[in-house]
């Protein structure tokens, strides 16, 4: 893959012959049109792909959510998403394939110095959802004033609620009754 270094013409996008051009971050590239194979996949390859659907059907639909919470987490240009992504191929998804599971208590929405909340309790009723914690912070980092977003995610319809904006960790409590979002 080639980069392309403010030419003539600058960067494209799109196919031109036998190079494709597109941009990724303010940077131009240029790369040959892929290959199309016609071997079989091997076992390692079915097995990556059925960890990235895996997880991608998990995150993606809170994408805006965690480019928030990982947005202090800095790798050179890796995207807040895709450090959402390796966290949760590398620890969150267990099993031998084709039997892969997802071990929710190891998902990372976000990353950084603050401690979680310590002593969550959830009451599901119809058409709301109660939350309560602790206020007591682990780290001398968090305070009681730390505002937090909440997620609740139910995995078997893929649906996640997202609580009031800014709660306080001192408020020690929450009622949810807003819908589902979905993949927008």
């Amino acid at each position: 893959m080639g980069r392309i270094r403010k030419g003539a013409n600058g960067g494209f996008s799109g196919k031109a012959g036998s190079v494709v051009g597109s941009s990724w971050r303010d940077i131009d590239y240029i790369r040959g049109l892929p290959k199309l194979s016609n071997k079989p996949k091997s076992e390692k390859q079915l097995e990556q792909q059925a960890r990235f659907a895996l997880a991608i059907n998990v995150l993606l639909p809170v994408k805006k959510q965690i480019d928030i919470g990982f947005c202090n987490i800095k790798q050179g240009r890796t995207t807040s998403y895709n450090l959402a992504l390796k966290h949760m191929l590398d620890f969150a998804i267990i099993g031998i394939y084709p039997e892969l599971v997802i071990d929710f208590s190891k998902i990372a929405f976000s990353q950084g110095r603050l401690s979680g909340v310590l002593g969550t309790t959830v009451l599901a009723e119809p058409g709301k959802i109660k939350l309560n914690w602790s206020t007591d912070v682990l780290r001398s980092t968090a305070s009681p004033a730390d505002l937090m977003t909440i997620l609740v995610y139910e995995p078997e319809s893929n649906e996640y609620v997202i609580g009031p904006p800014d709660v306080a960790r001192s408020a020690s409590k929450v009622d949810i009754t807003s819908h589902p979002i979905g993949w927008d």
